[in-house]
């Protein structure tokens, strides 16, 4: 009888053993293949936030800020055919404001016009908000999105309208458009950064972007879910 009770115990370790492994080997190929997806979803960003392609331009150089704990990535994309410079794709999160659920990050495409730069588009490459309210941002044309495109980076308060902002905030998503204001902002004040004119504020010691809001709202105070409080509108 011990003898038997000792196989099984024997059986059972080994058993358990290999399955542990099992796991980990899948989940370190997983990760792998995540961390993969991830990188060629960026690289593709980089091109598309600038309207070009990779057939057509590369990248001629990357920098990386770190603020805090916080990285902002930004990629110099030039012509292929004569390496002229086509603009900047700067990757960068919310870095003083959250999301509902999580940080935004965004993929935010500056090309140059005189002195200053204009917003030729905007990629979301990380959301974690409510489906059909802040997860709206990723829709192409959404109300975020046609506050910047298009527009001079120097001439926008990077807040919501309602907080005297230049960013329509999406239906009941007030929470989720804040983040992705100061996710714009923290990408001008990379593309400002990689162009050697970034302003610090002193008082602070943050970089900020110049023309750039620095106001701070507490997100703890905002509880509940988005659009769950009778007035949609208005959180």
């Amino acid at each position: 009888m011990k003898s038997s009770l000792k196989n099984m115990v024997v059986v059972l370790f080994i058993i358990t053993t290999v399955s542990a492994l099992l796991v980990a080997l899948v989940n370190n190929m997983t990760k792998e293949a995540i961390a993969l997806s991830n990188q060629q979803t960026k690289d593709a960003a980089k091109y598309k936030v600038l309207s070009t392609t990779s057939d057509e331009a590369y990248i001629l150089c990357d920098t990386t800020r770190l603020i805090g704990d916080f990285a902002i990535n930004v990629s110099t994309v030039a012509q292929k055919s004569d390496n002229a410079i086509i603009g900047y794709a700067v990757e960068a999160p919310s870095i003083t404001k959250s999301g509902y659920a999580d940080r935004i990050i965004l993929m935010v495409g500056f090309v140059e016009d005189g002195e200053d730069a204009t917003i030729n588009h905007v990629e979301v490459l990380s959301q974690k908000e409510t489906p059909g309210l802040g997860a709206n941002m990723t829709k192409p044309g959404n109300s975020l999105e046609q506050s910047v495109v298009g527009k001079q980076a120097s001439t926008l308060k990077f807040s919501v309208t309602k907080e005297g902002g230049s960013f329509d905030a999406l239906t009941g998503s007030t929470i989720s458009s804040r983040a992705y204001a100061n996710a714009v902002e923290s990408a001008y004040a990379g593309y400002l950064w990689a162009k050697g004119r970034l302003e610090t504020d002193k008082q602070s010691g943050n970089d900020t972007a110049s023309g750039a809001s620095t106001t701070q709202y507490d997100n703890n105070t905002e509880t509940e879910p988005e659009a769950q409080k009778g007035e949609v509108e208005n959180e």
